[in-house]
């Protein structure tokens, strides 16, 4: 609980970022001849993060997941990482759209190893490193939560009961239209590519730019050329890619 305290007193130093509830006040309360430490934290009014997309609509998903590793790096800078990150643990807020982060009970020290993890999330239960508290460990778990956001429900439930192979979740993302845009950062994160929250965020940030830049593009070929014949031009541009693909993978786990 003292490192709980201690890791929200050190973020809120940054009063720019609004990374999780802010912390009201720290105290004890005597019952029954016990004594119990407590802390109040500011109350949120909000959706958590999955509900909220199911609502809102999946372009959202990159937005918040966007804001949300710009409080990784805040996180991570004041030598924290949030450890059981996942969307119970995210929160929308009604009143300015933004992510903010609850159940500081996961948060674990740099260097240490992970106090609370859940498996879905979970690196090492991927077969893909250990539970050591470091950058890497929080932003895989941010490629699984994306991964969850943008699959169908059923297609969450599938990939749950497989064999928890990182294998498994590289073939998702090149062979899911909602997630391929975003294969690199995705690809990478779940590999232990990045150094820091913001270096995913930067390669994020392009896969965005880009996409729209492929919306346009299909949207004005559409115009051009007539809904059918169009759709079937954009599906061999995208098969033309996937061929493609094994030549730039190198880049992807670089």
């Amino acid at each position: 609980m003292l490192m709980e305290v201690n890791m929200l007193k050190a973020v809120q130093q940054n009063a720019a970022e609004k990374i999780g509830p802010r912390l009201c006040d720290v105290d004890d309360i005597q019952l029954d001849g016990q004594t119990y430490t407590f802390y109040v934290m500011e109350f949120l009014q909000g959706e958590q993060l999955d509900k909220y997309i199911a609502q809102a609509g999946e372009e959202w998903v990159p937005i918040l997941v966007l804001q949300l590793l710009n409080r990784l790096q805040i996180l991570h800078e004041q030598g924290w990482i949030f450890g059981d990150l996942k969307p119970e643990n995210m929160i929308v807020t009604y009143q300015d759209k933004q992510i903010r982060l609850i159940d500081f009970g996961g948060v674990t020290k740099i260097g240490n190893a992970v106090r609370q993890f859940t498996e879905d999330y979970d690196r090492a239960t991927w077969q893909a490193g250990d539970r050591r508290a470091e950058i890497a460990y929080d932003l895989f778990s941010l490629a699984m939560v994306m991964i969850r956001l943008l699959l169908k429900p059923a297609e969450w439930k599938d990939l749950r009961v497989q064999t928890h192979e990182i294998q498994e979740l590289c073939a998702i993302i090149l062979n899911n239209e909602r997630l391929y845009p975003y294969r690199i950062p995705l690809v990478r994160a779940l590999h232990g590519k990045y150094d820091s929250a913001d270096a995913m965020r930067q390669e994020m940030l392009a896969s965005l730019q880009n996409r729209k830049k492929d919306q346009t593009a299909r949207s004005h070929v559409r115009h051009q050329h007539g809904g059918d014949s169009a759709e079937k031009w954009i599906g061999g541009i995208f098969v033309a890619s996937l061929l493609l693909l094994a030549g730039s993978l190198y880049y992807a786990w670089l």
